[in-house]
């Protein structure tokens, strides 16, 4: 993994407003901090924090999946918030994993690490909370 790389990516976000950080619990995840999200039609909050872990390798496999907080109303009307792909300690919260896959034929490019990133990611990530079901 390339620590230096990640770092870099989130300084990009940070220097357009989005705060995101790289944890680790012996796994690396990088944590977007206020996402909005569509929920406010559904009575549902309009900001969520999203995890999404660092793939073994980065950056040469894609990045893929995102998680909420553990109990999250969110998580049901996301696309594959309803298939969990289990729950995580990171960043001193609980964290479960959806089968969110957007650089694998869900709706995205193909992953290409000489223009993808954490930072791209993001724009993912929203699109994910833009659309509840």
């Amino acid at each position: 993994m390339s620590r230096e790389r990640i770092l870099r990516e989130l300084a990009i976000l940070s220097e357009g407003g989005q705060v995101a950080e790289l944890v680790n619990n012996g796994r690396d995840y990088v944590i977007y901090r206020d996402v909005p999200t569509d929920g406010s039609r559904l009575g549902l909050p309009t900001m969520s924090d999203v995890i999404v872990p660092v793939p073994s390798g980065y950056p040469a496999p894609p990045i893929d999946l995102a998680g909420l907080p553990h109990g999250s109303a969110l998580l049901p009307r996301t696309k594959g918030g309803q298939n969990s792909q289990g729950i995580v300690q990171a960043g001193g919260r609980t964290w479960q994993l959806a089968s969110y896959h957007p650089h694998a034929n869900g709706g995205g490019p193909p992953w290409d690490q000489t223009k993808h990133g954490f930072h791209t990611y993001l724009d993912h990530i929203i699109s994910w909370l833009e659309r509840l079901a």
